[in-house]
């Protein structure tokens, strides 16, 4: 089995989960951090449950780590995906969902951040599926529908 042309290499994963792995030990080690390394940090201090797993490096980095049947590294990443969107401010509806979750609707952040997350991957593996890029029109779109929802 091969893997798609867009899909991942260990390589690549490896590299990906080691920016995790070395924010969150800055961050342990009082070291300053930029910009993407605070976002890193925001996901992964709203996940206490993910704490335990950033122990051990070489299992953090290596394996494919699932926590309550969820994907473990895909959850982090969608997250720190929603988090640069917010931090660019685009797409224009994701900040409008913000903004009426937490004002209108009564979520916490993070809540409103999920529901955004679960719509991303959902759209994330419809792409996957059929082996091309992710369709940012129909994220804007479940974007809307949330917010009229």
């Amino acid at each position: 089995m091969h893997d798609h042309p867009s899909s991942p290499n260990r390589a690549q994963l490896r590299a990906h989960r080691k920016i995790f792995w070395d924010a969150w030990q800055r961050e342990l080690r009082g070291e300053p951090l930029d910009a993407l390394q605070v976002r890193i940090v925001r996901v992964i201090r709203a996940h206490p449950e993910y704490h335990a797993m950033f122990d051990d490096e070489a299992r953090f980095v290596d394996r494919d780590i699932t926590y309550e049947g969820t994907n473990f590294y895909v959850h982090l990443s969608l997250h720190l995906a929603i988090e640069e969107q917010l931090a660019l401010r685009q797409p224009a509806e994701l900040v409008q969902w913000m903004d009426v979750a937490l004002t209108q609707r009564g979520m916490t952040r993070h809540e409103a951040i999920h529901a955004a997350l679960e719509m991303l991957g959902h759209i994330m593996d419809q792409a996957r599926q059929r082996g091309g890029e992710p369709d940012g029109m129909a994220y804007v779109q479940g974007l809307r529908r949330l917010i009229q929802s």
